[in-house]
């Protein structure tokens, strides 16, 4: 044996004997031992750390921390020394000291429960109760079988609260594993994967729980819920019935029965259940607000005017009952009380797109209270300089004005705010706001087949930088403003830069002026078009406009009236221009063959690109890749494409469909011959 080797063992022989020491209480033999010990290099850091813990245990606090202090010089990864240290400073509350000791030793051994579970107490002492959780949460992972079930679900519970998900859904699950028949761990677990939209294996648990707890109420609220995301709509109508028989009294359970009742067309029996509601609870918002919108789908103005006033005086703060109640006043004709509504909800939610989202009540405030208005939105941008609607707003305001030099400035500032906040290291590198921008693309329609979404998916590419709002209506509708007022909604690009913006307008398609006017400023613009199946095209537009009170008719009627109109005009088949002076042009919409006839008599076939509304959703990878090619983009893959502007009804009618269909028939197989395109509609 090498002289080496001898030291070694001695040296190991030493520090079990210390180990040994210190196990039995004998402090002074221990340390004995370790002073021998730490004349082996190979064992002096454990040989210092034993000397610290005998110290330590002698009560010889500044005199063990030198020691350790050496360890770590030695050996500075030596994780149960920092663990020690702070441990030691913990007992004299230095705080400080012991949170960066023991997040060391996690830092260099991230499976020491015993300091996850030490610096938890600490955190906790100093009222750091989110880190606190996290660090218990810790300890549970690394020793599940350490707590038992009820401390899993409350450890869940807070991290709930603290909106940390996952880890409240893996508390639940243990604490499931440990005790399965707790049901109100299935209860919680099945909450939050409802939250998270996993509404499968929310539906599994939240049976379970009911099967274990079949008389509680909270359960079948969450099983209404699930079952009513799913659509299953008599199955969440009888989980809320089941919950209304085991609790009454609880006004929530009456109006979430009448939401479904709403989403069915059953709107009797939905005021119902918010009546109930509201008897139960008087100052129930929510029963008040949802009874004003049935009773304005019902042209009950009156009875829309109360619910939504009621509404406001329980809930002053709340800017949609008063625009929803301005929007009554308005169908009763009460123009000035409807302004006055609609005003007040303005002045609680400056930052917002009232400008698009009633352009009737936005004209005539505008019309009526204009200074009063501008007022508002100048103390607004000079408390938010930051804003971009509260920016933009102003820039329409000073547009209905006729100031277009303080509406471009307000647009520009508005811009210069939105790219900020969407690429600031664009800004810092080459923006310059004081120049006007220029578009280099534009979707022209058609209207509700995806536009919405087509531009947000593009937005959303790294090299794209939006203008201040999807949709200007220039070139259809507000060209007298001039080419200045338009190009100030699009961010200034450089043209030696890589980056793109553009718009999206869908009435541009349909109206006839657009193709000529855009082609005399903007010969090279890139155009985009989604098209989707007329009849469901007419559909959703229906249904949209019904949204925003802008339809009184059943589909039937409306679609029956044009069929007749549109018989007078066989050589137009997409309707002559006493047609387009009605309210909807469902149909008309539809002809898309018309519209791109002229529009290719403008501009080359090579800047189309023609896309299948259908196509959006279905392929969405593929068609945002054939549209970032076209725009020449380099191809960007986006984590998720949600559908936007999207509504929920019930279907359309066999016989409507077919009629529809019947009408639309040869214009989609002329439009395939013209574009030498399949639309398979």
């Amino acid at each position: 044996m090498s002289n080496n080797e001898k030291r070694e063992k001695l040296a190991i022989n030493f520090n079990e004997l210390a180990e040994a020491s210190l196990t039995q209480g004998k402090l002074d033999e221990a340390y004995a031992a370790c002073l021998k010990t730490a004349n082996s290099k190979q064992e002096l850091a454990s040989a210092c750390k034993n000397i610290g813990d005998i110290l330590q245990a002698k009560g010889d606090i500044e005199v063990a921390i030198s020691y350790y202090n050496k360890a770590i010089k030695i050996l500075p990864d030596f994780a149960e020394v920092h663990a020690n240290l702070g441990s030691m400073y913990a007992k004299q509350q230095d705080w400080e000291k012991a949170i960066f000791y023991y997040q060391k030793a996690i830092y260099i051994k991230p499976d020491l429960v015993g300091v996850y579970r030490n610096l938890a107490k600490v955190w906790q002492y100093i009222d750091q109760e989110e880190l606190a959780t996290e660090c218990t949460y810790q300890t549970l992972i690394l020793e599940p079988e350490s707590a038992t079930a009820k401390e899993h679900l409350n450890l869940g519970n807070k991290l709930l609260e603290l909106d940390q998900i996952e880890a409240a859904i893996n508390c639940y699950r243990q604490a499931i594993k440990l005790q399965p028949n707790l049901s109100y761990s299935y209860q919680k677990l099945g909450e939050v994967l409802t939250q998270k939209g996993e509404l499968e294996s929310a539906l599994v648990v939240l049976e379970r729980a009911i099967k274990l707890t079949p008389k509680n109420p909270r359960c079948y609220y969450l099983l209404g819920e699930v079952l009513q995301e799913k659509k299953e709509y008599d199955l969440a109508i009888f989980a809320y019935g089941n919950g209304i028989k085991l609790k009454p009294e609880n006004h929530l359970f009456h109006k979430k029965l009448g939401d479904v009742f709403q989403k069915k067309g059953e709107l009797k029996e939905a005021i119902a259940c918010y009546q109930q509601a509201t008897e139960i609870n008087p100052n129930f918002f929510w029963g008040y607000y949802n009874l004003g919108n049935i009773y304005m789908k019902q042209q009950r103005w009156d009875e829309g005017i109360y619910a939504y006033r009621k509404a406001t005086i329980i809930n002053p703060n709340f800017s949609g009952a008063y625009y929803n109640l301005a929007d009554a006043f308005l169908h009763n004709s009460q123009k000035e009380e409807a302004i006055t509504a609609y005003l007040e909800a303005v002045r609680l939610r400056p930052e917002h797109s009232w400008f698009s989202r009633h352009s009737v009540l936005w004209k005539y405030l505008l019309e009526s209270r204009l200074e009063e208005v501008l007022n508002l939105y100048q103390n607004a941008t000079q408390k938010e300089p930051n804003s971009i609607l509260c920016h933009l707003n102003l820039g329409e305001i000073f547009t209905e004005k006729g100031n277009i030099k303080e509406a471009i400035f307000s647009y520009q500032k508005a811009c210069y705010n939105k790219t900020l906040k969407l690429n600031p290291a664009f800004v810092e590198n080459y923006g310059n706001f004081h120049h006007l921008g220029h578009p280099n693309f534009i979707i022209i329609g058609s209207q509700k087949s995806g536009t919405t979404s087509l531009e947000n998916y593009i937005s959303q590419h790294p090299q794209v930088l939006p203008a201040i709002k999807k949709e200007t209506h220039f070139w259809s509708g507000k060209f007298h403003r001039g080419i200045d007022w338009y190009l100030a909604h699009f961010p200034p690009i450089p043209k030696s830069k890589n980056f793109i913006t553009g718009e999206a307008t869908p009435n541009y398609l349909v109206t006839d002026e657009v193709p000529e006017r855009i082609y005399s400023l903007l010969p090279s613009i890139k155009l985009l078009v989604i098209l989707r199946n007329p009849v469901d095209r007419a559909f959703s537009q229906y249904h949209h406009w019904q949204r925003l009170n802008w339809e009184d008719r059943s589909f039937e009627v409306a679609i029956n009236q044009e069929l007749e109109i549109l018989k007078t005009t066989p050589k137009q088949p997409q309707g002559d221009r006493k047609y387009w002076q009605l309210s909807g042009n469902y149909i008309g919409r539809g002809v898309y063959i018309e519209f791109m006839q002229k529009w290719m008599a403008v501009f080359p076939r090579e800047q189309f690109l023609i896309l299948r509304g259908e196509d959006l959703y279905e392929r969405s990878d593929d068609t945002m890749k054939q549209v970032f090619n076209f725009l020449g983009l380099p191809e960007y893959k986006l984590a998720k494409y949600k559908k936007l502007n999207s509504g929920s009804y019930a279907p359309i009618s066999d016989l409507l469909r077919q009629r529809l269909s019947e009408y639309f028939q040869l214009h989609n197989q002329r439009l395939e011959e013209y574009l030498e395109m399949k639309f398979n509609w």
